[in-house]
């Protein structure tokens, strides 16, 4: 008879960044009490990211008290046509990355259970007998369960979009922002790049975050975004001097993905964007992963086992199936889908939609206020596309 494996921990989680630390915070505010380890291969706590989403009610009370900033008001701009929403329940909220880390961080130092290690790297994960085995640069871990939250490769071959963007959070000497509203799609329009627009965060008036973002079939050079971002800039700030706090840059998938449908490794499962957190449509993901945490926390505490949840209901999936359809078929379309929904759709209809709690109602009021002939061209596509797969 083989003796038992002795584990070195009970569950490893793979990646500090939305997700890890999200399952993270769900595990010590469920009370689990077992052996956890979070692997982050950056050196430290990174300032790399703005984390945003619908109504504070959409994530943990604990997520609450770290929210820096809540907007009542969004809006959305093309040539001369300007739209906003405004709601005060159903506000546009932002999370820092570093005030989740350090949140987990005080977690960890009052948790004895829980272990964070920076600047490790993993190599691969295997499966064993009745174990993981985790594999990094200078050593190897036995865990009774894995969860590997690292964002998958990029596909070159997709159905969908991807998502570039370039940011830069500054502070000028001048007040040229209106903190009073969000500009979610500003100067939006379709170019030789794809769909283009600025996205702005304003933190007050002499503080934002400005990005230059791009939905297209390729990824956007970095170069090129920087570019455009900097001519955004001195539009906006004119002759005034500015000084940039921080950048983030990144280039995001806009087409389904869950790789634990395909997952062979036993004891294993994947979070985030990996675990179809992410929504394909938009590139929203905090509260699908917040959704995923707490149903994860749950099981392990109750169960002691593992198990992958769909974090994202399957009619928001088709939806955005359809809807990427479209883009990908048509991108000039983008501007008049945007517009339109804008347009047409009550600000709390729209924020429910964008957050995965939609009612009834709202789907219909969703997709009446969209252009409806190139929607039923791509629904009979996917259609006839499906039966010839049989």
């Amino acid at each position: 008879m083989t003796a038992p494996v002795a584990y070195d921990y009970d569950l490893i989680i793979i990646g500090a960044g939305a997700a890890g630390l999200s399952l993270l915070l769900a595990l010590d505010d469920a009370g689990y009490k077992k052996k956890v380890k979070l692997i982050e291969r950056n050196a430290g706590p990174q300032s790399d990211r703005i984390w945003s989403f619908w109504n504070n009610d959409s994530v943990p009370a604990y997520l609450k008290k770290i929210i820096s900033r809540e907007w009542q008001t969004w809006a959305i701009s093309s040539g001369d046509c300007h739209y906003s929403m405004t709601h005060s329940y159903h506000r546009y909220c932002s999370i820092r990355s570093e005030s989740m880390m350090q949140l987990a961080l005080d977690r960890i130092q009052a948790n004895t259970h829980f272990d964070i290690e920076f600047d490790c790297d993993v190599i691969s994960v295997e499966s064993g007998s009745d174990h993981a085995l985790v594999i990094t640069q200078d050593k190897q871990l036995v865990a009774q369960g894995v969860v590997d939250t690292r964002p998958p490769p990029l596909k070159t071959q997709h159905n969908g979009l991807l998502q570039s963007f370039y940011g830069e959070e500054i502070i000028t000497k001048a007040d040229v922002f209106d903190p009073s509203s969000v500009k979610l799609m500003q100067q939006l329009a379709s170019s030789e790049l794809g769909i283009e627009f600025i996205y702005i965060l304003p933190f007050s008036k002499n503080h934002a975050l400005i990005e230059f973002t791009c939905f297209s079939p390729a990824a956007v050079d970095r170069t090129i975004l920087q570019a455009r971002l900097k001519s955004i800039i001195h539009e906006i700030v004119g002759q005034n001097e500015y000084k940039v706090e921080r950048k983030e840059c990144a280039v995001l998938p806009m087409y389904c993905i869950n790789e634990n449908h395909d997952n062979k490794i036993k004891y294993m499962i994947y979070g985030g964007i990996a675990g179809g957190a992410m929504r394909a449509s938009t590139g929203y993901s905090f509260v699908a992963c917040q959704r995923w945490a707490t149903q994860c926390a749950t099981e392990l505490k109750s169960k002691q086992s593992l198990s992958s949840f769909p974090p994202i209901a399957t009619i928001y999936q088709k939806m955005d199936v359809i809807m990427l359809a479209v883009l990908r078929n048509n991108l000039d379309i983008g501007v008049t889908l945007f517009i339109q929904m804008f347009k047409n759709v009550k600000p709390a209809r729209f924020a429910r939609f964008m957050s995965e709690k939609a009612t009834v109602l709202d789907f219909i009021c969703v997709v009446w206020a969209m252009p409806k002939r190139p929607f039923v061209r791509a629904l009979f596509a996917r259609k006839k596309l499906s039966e010839n797969d049989k």
